[in-house]
């Protein structure tokens, strides 16, 4: 999460209209009027909003992992914020590209690697001594998964086991496609808009396809659908899809309508409860992650136009929009602070998860700003400054990159 080293949280202001080569469709009259309001918002560099659902994914993931709510869905963090990913990586491809013609790999890759790589090697390596303090002894096999970023097959061959590194199975899905989806996008750009968007949907249908048939034809376990990076790729890809797509005068058109209510969301929401608790496990291994993932896109584009409105202005509450900052380190620590919750005297287990939720907040408080924010501002200072403060908080683990598929 790029945030600014200091936490001043000024009100969001739209900027003047402007529009992007590879991204602006032609005007036709009417359309940049119906457009306009939306079109203000996506121009701006921080979009309102994201780091409230960025906020409420992570707490969604420590309340889902809490003993007393262990029934709770915790497997929307990982839809929802790859959505969010593939969303946000590809706004900076694409302002890169539309400025320079290109992007640059080894600026894209550096940025991602001080972005990511000091939170989450500190993690693993505190996650060793601890572990093998408490004489746990790590295979071969899990050390190298955990310090290559291939965890999460791992946990897909081995039926998602319950270890102090299994929830970052979502991180190395992003670490995945942080690596190939620049190169990907690299060779479509060159060629147009049509030539992503066509690429991107072919590869979306094909995820799905083969996800659908290892489910209804060759059987195999969940864990492996629930893991993959090569069943979960359609997730990143709608994002990337929406970005591309977001400032086409027809999809832009649709984006204002179905954001033009606040209770619109609340449709989305509920829309998004029964898909994902109300149908068949089958439906949700198969096509339902991609259901869920269409649906989180359109969350989004509704997220970033009702921001200001009554029932929705709390997604931008400053001590929010903090938590959103620190989803990273949350997401990595929270295991760590519901364990040092569930210590409180007593057998209250409310008490217990908020004491947990206070301890996992100074954890990643302390990993923010005494390991990622030296680093950041370093970053900062290097980087062209139309890169967003909301691309910083990528990697964010999908906050809910649950425990275990069942969660």
């Amino acid at each position: 999460m790029i945030a600014a080293p200091r936490f001043r949280f000024e009100p969001y202001k739209a900027p003047p209209v402007s529009k992007t080569p590879l991204t602006a469709a032609p005007n036709h009259g009417s359309t940049v009027a119906r457009r306009s309001e939306l079109t203000d918002v996506l121009a701006h560099s921080r979009l309102p909003g994201l780091d409230g659902l960025r906020a409420v994914g992570v707490l969604g993931v420590v309340l889902a992992h809490a003993t007393f709510a262990r029934g709770l869905p915790g497997d929307f963090g990982p839809t929802g914020f790859f959505v969010l990913s593939g969303f946000l990586i590809t706004r900076i491809l694409l302002r890169e590209h539309n400025k320079h013609g290109k992007v640059s790999l080894r600026r894209f890759y550096l940025a991602r690697t001080l972005r990511i790589f000091p939170a989450y090697y500190a993690f693993v390596l505190l996650s060793y001594l601890l572990d093998a303090r408490a004489g746990q002894t790590w295979t071969p096999g899990f050390l190298t998964s955990g310090l290559t970023y291939t965890i999460n097959y791992f946990n897909a061959f081995n039926h998602h086991p319950t270890t102090s590194l299994a929830h970052v199975w979502s991180l190395a899905d992003e670490e995945q496609f942080y690596l190939l989806w620049p190169l990907a996008f690299g060779f479509l750009a060159a060629r147009n808009r049509r030539a992503l968007v066509t690429g991107l949907i072919m590869a979306a249908l094909a995820v799905v396809s083969w996800r659908c048939w290892l489910i209804l034809g060759a059987h195999v376990d969940a864990s492996y659908v629930y893991n993959a990076f090569d069943t979960r790729f359609d997730n990143l890809a709608i994002g990337c899809m929406l970005a591309v797509a977001v400032e086409h005068n027809r999809v832009l058109d649709i984006g204002r309508r179905i954001g033009g209510r606040s209770w619109y969301l609340i449709i989305t929401i509920a829309l998004l409860l029964v898909s994902h608790d109300l149908m068949s496990s089958t439906y949700h291994y198969s096509i339902g992650f991609t259901i869920d993932a269409l649906l989180i896109a359109i969350a989004i584009v509704q997220v970033i136009q009702v921001h200001g409105s009554r029932l929705w202005s709390w997604l931008e509450w400053p001590v929010l929009r903090y938590i959103g900052a620190i989803s990273y380190p949350m997401y990595l620590y929270h295991a760590w602070g519901l364990s040092l919750g569930r210590r409180m005297p007593g057998d209250f287990l409310l008490l217990d998860f908020l004491a947990g939720v206070v301890a996992t907040i100074l954890l990643a408080s302390a990993s923010y700003h005494f390991l990622e924010l030296p680093i950041l501002k370093k970053l900062r200072a290097r980087r062209a400054p139309e890169v967003s403060s909301n691309v910083a908080a990528l990697t964010i683990p999908e906050p809910s990159g649950v425990l275990a598929p069942t969660v």
